[in-house]
């Protein structure tokens, strides 16, 4: 049976989880709250958001910070009108002592559920007891792209994963890597282990598996079955009710029935059940008997992660924040290139016309002569941040005239302009980066882009979701940033320039996040080239998005030429598939420009 979840605001939700967390809430929010959390995905979701930030808040805040949570929600409530980035800022007090409280009282058994219910992942008492000590595998995270973890934060690229751990991917893709050779892409939601060299344990979710020549033998366990490779390429879908589909896209696999009477991975004494190139089977059980063909559906095998921001660099201060960026590392036509910032192509800002807000400038304590320069640095934690927009997205050429008398300032948002046209590739053809605070939405703000001028089959693209997000390990945490408030709007770059403003520090911490922008979903076609585009904030919360850094890619490089030129510095292209079998990370595996200077524009 299916069943529409109840509605809730999510401003409302907010409040209630900010009321839950600094002690405030009563009696008929917390039963409106506990019910909403019961019966709403994306209330759980906000809710696991909230006790993810206070598992990670003692590292998240400096030593400057922790004297001011300790005294409370009220320090923070004199402040809150200076505090730009979070007009909940208040929210903060009162965590560190409710946390505790606050986890115990919301039925988190129900969102664990959706994933392990059925499982049979868990080890017993006796097992537990005679492995006390978590032993790293020699697999690793090869990539993630918007992978969340029940629980926990995501991996950093190139740690290993815990032998026999159970990991809960709540939502994205990662890609595991093993010592043969053999690689595993697993879709989110999904439950999974990695028991051995050459063992994939799957409890519930799909998984892609590519075990190249070297690397026969590798196995998939489920519930019910094992999937054995003999040089191949295949997936695996388990669902709720561990029925298991196996399709095989290359070569050959063998499907075994699995002993019944443990969940370790001893093998029935019956003859295994061979899969050839684009064959299908569902196994309702561990019985052959129970098992049916299915179509064969190529696009059920996931070749590998989506092109995207990947990791980034930057020099830091003498505190080890992040000031100026130094190379992107990015995936585009599945291939990973670093690429320095000398490379980039620079915007400069040409429009923009804010909403009220606070304020509008981040970045140093002292102005620069041209206060818009701080879109078009190298800085991370400089920008011309809060930028209007609307509900909407743009369907004609944004309005940049300005008519003074009739009070008509044009369309509310930001305009760049390339320093040289960026040609439409495969992937991310633009990267973005946002200043983030850890109250502000984890995913990044949503927003539209758009082209300057509409042309037929152009349209606006809206990103709700960054590459990059708070929760990535790849995203750094930043210099120190003044806020410059304005009394009154600017609603045009001269307005920007000319109106007075004031130099406010901000105590938290913020981490710079990314997203890459591929002209494509814009509708532009390969090989085209763009000269600007138009940003605008989706107003779909209290939320406005904060750029620091916006900046094309250059054209693609092939790899062999890239490996003739030479140069240190170059563009550095490799397929994603060389990294399977390194203990390197993507990012340390290929050169990074070395310092610049700060100063440069």
């Amino acid at each position: 049976m299916n069943s529409s979840p109840d509605p809730f605001d999510n401003d409302e939700i907010r409040h209630l989880i900010s009321a839950l967390f600094d002690g405030t809430i009563d009696d008929a929010a917390f039963e409106r709250l506990d019910h909403a959390i019961a019966t709403n995905p994306e209330t759980r979701r906000m809710y696991l958001e909230y006790l993810q930030i206070h598992q990670e808040l003692p590292d998240l805040l400096g030593p400057t910070d922790a004297p001011q949570m300790i005294r409370g929600a009220s320090v923070l409530n004199d402040t809150a009108d200076d505090f730009v980035f979070s007009p909940q800022a208040s929210v903060v007090g009162g965590w560190m002592t409710a946390v505790i409280a606050a986890a115990l009282l919301i039925p988190i058994s129900l969102v664990v559920g959706i994933y392990v219910g059925r499982s049979s992942s868990k080890p017993d008492a006796s097992t537990a007891a005679a492995n006390p000590i978590a032993v790293a595998s020699e697999a690793r995270f090869v990539s993630l792209a918007h992978a969340r973890f029940f629980g926990e934060l995501p991996p950093q690229i190139g740690a290993s994963p815990t032998l026999n751990r159970d990991y809960l991917l709540i939502q994205g893709m990662v890609e595991l890597g093993f010592p043969s050779g053999a690689t595993a892409v697993i879709q989110g939601p999904a439950s999974f282990r990695v028991e051995g060299n050459e063992l994939l344990a799957l409890d519930i979710g799909q998984c892609s598996v590519h075990a190249p020549a070297g690397a026969e033998g590798f196995k998939v366990e489920t519930p019910r079955l094992s999937i054995v490779d003999r040089g191949t390429r295949f997936s695996v879908n388990v669902s709720q009710a561990s029925e298991t589909d196996v399709q095989v896209v290359e070569g050959a696999a063998d499907v075994y029935e699995k002993s019944d009477s443990k969940r370790a991975p001893s093998l029935a004494l019956s003859s295994p059940l061979r899969l050839e190139e684009k064959q299908a089977m569902r196994f309702a059980s561990s019985e052959f008997e129970d098992s049916a063909a299915v179509p064969f559906d190529r696009k059920r095998y996931q070749y590998g992660l989506p092109d995207r921001v990947v990791s980034y660099q930057a020099t830091t201060s003498d505190t080890e924040r992040a000031r100026a960026l130094t190379s992107v590392t990015v995936q585009r036509g599945q291939q990973i290139e670093t690429i320095p910032v000398d490379q980039l192509i620079p915007s400069r800002l040409t429009w923009f016309h804010a909403l009220p807000n606070h304020g509008y400038l981040a970045g140093e304590p002292v102005l620069p002569g041209e206060r818009a320069s701080f879109a078009s640095d190298r800085f991370l934690h400089t920008g011309v941040i809060n930028i209007g927009g609307n509900k909407e997205p743009l369907t004609s050429d944004p309005i940049m005239t300005i008519d003074p008398q009739e009070d008509d300032f044009g369309t509310p948002g930001m305009a760049i302009q390339f320093d040289r046209p960026v040609r439409n590739g495969p992937g991310p053809d633009v990267v973005l980066f946002e200043l983030q605070l850890l109250m502000n939405p984890l995913e990044g703000d949503a927003f539209h882009v758009s082209p300057l001028k509409f042309e037929q089959g152009l349209h606006s693209h809206t990103i709700s979701s960054f590459d990059l997000t708070m929760e990535s390990p790849e995203s750094l945490v930043l210099d120190k940033i003044h806020l410059f408030k304005f009394k009154q709007v600017p609603r045009s770059l001269e307005q920007l320039e000319t109106f007075p403003c004031t130099s406010l520090f901000q105590g938290f911490k913020t981490q710079a996040i990314a997203v890459g922008i591929d002209l494509s979903d814009l509708g532009y076609p390969l090989g085209a080239t763009v000269e600007g585009l138009f940003f605008q904030d989706d107003l779909a919360d209290e939320y406005y998005l904060d750029p620091v850094f916006i900046a094309g890619l250059p054209e693609k490089i092939p790899s062999q030429a890239t490996a003739n030129s030479g140069h240190a510095d170059s563009v550095s292209a490799v397929d994603v598939g060389d990294f399977v079998g390194t203990k390197s990370s993507p990012s340390e595996s290929r050169p990074v420009a070395d310092a610049i200077d700060e100063n440069a524009p």
